[in-house]
């Protein structure tokens, strides 16, 4: 349905670095349901050493998208189940801050327009050139951030993503890259029930292998941590449905 929509493109993917927490890699949403197309904008952005999850349908992109803070959001308009211009509202209405830029076969400027003015950063027609798709994307990437404060608190919890550091008071914790993501994911959601899918996909790229304890071990090795450092909050396990981070005594975020 969508053959040819992209030129064909330069060097393949290198091997995906390793679970090292010291480097902290982009990660990217691309929403495309044309295989060939979504695996190879996947190729490409891997190539540049960026994490990459992609989804073909507009409801998995609005479940991955307010579970994990992409970096950038590569959204096609001609979504199965939904318009993608429905999505980017949708997404814009959720505050979800990304920037997004928008892929399409419409050419027409009103087109181009209207997909602005629904929230997307940037528009690139279809079909385009590997390289001023891969400049496209470094530019959205170099934009500043919107302003907004990359520390999240819960009690005496406090998790930076600037610094990817999380403390208990003035105690560092000593976390592995996926336990820092879970940490942040339950604080963000303080006092919510978040799913097991949703860290699952929060933790792990959407092709990746998951073993059916994982994030059980996860959860076990966080709660000891957050419990010898004295953390005033604890994580609650609703089997079947998911985990909490709960506040000691209905206490105050610090």
């Amino acid at each position: 349905m969508k053959k040819n929509a992209v030129l064909p493109p330069g060097e393949a993917s290198p091997e995906e670095d390793g679970e090292a927490f010291a480097i902290s890699r982009p990660r990217i949403l691309v929403v495309e349901d044309d295989s060939d197309i979504g695996g190879l904008l996947s190729r490409e952005l891997a190539a540049l050493g960026y994490t990459v999850d992609r989804v073909e349908l507009a409801e998995e992109a609005l479940f991955a998208a307010t579970g994990t803070d992409y970096a950038l959001l590569i959204v096609d308009l001609g979504l199965p189940d939904r318009d993608g211009l429905d999505l980017v509202r949708e997404m814009r209405r959720l505050l979800i801050e990304a920037p997004i830029l928008m892929l399409t076969a419409r050419r027409k400027v009103e087109d181009r327009v209207l997909g602005l003015s629904s929230g997307a950063d940037d528009y690139l027609v279809k079909p385009f050139a590997v390289p001023e798709f891969r400049a496209r994307v470094a530019a959205l990437l170099r934009r500043p951030a919107r302003m907004r404060d990359n520390r999240f608190r819960a009690a005496n919890i406090v998790v930076d993503r600037d610094s990817l550091e999380a403390r208990v008071g003035d105690v560092g914790l000593p976390l592995a890259r996926k336990q820092f993501q879970l940490l942040e994911l339950l604080v963000r959601r303080k006092n919510h029930m978040t799913p097991k899918r949703m860290i699952e996909e929060t933790l792990y790229g959407f092709n990746d292998d998951v073993s059916p304890n994982s994030i059980e071990a996860h959860v076990y090795k966080l709660r000891n941590i957050l419990k010898s450092a004295g953390a005033q909050a604890t994580i609650e396990t609703r089997r079947g449905i998911g985990y909490r981070l709960v506040l000691d005594g209905g206490g105050a975020d610090g």
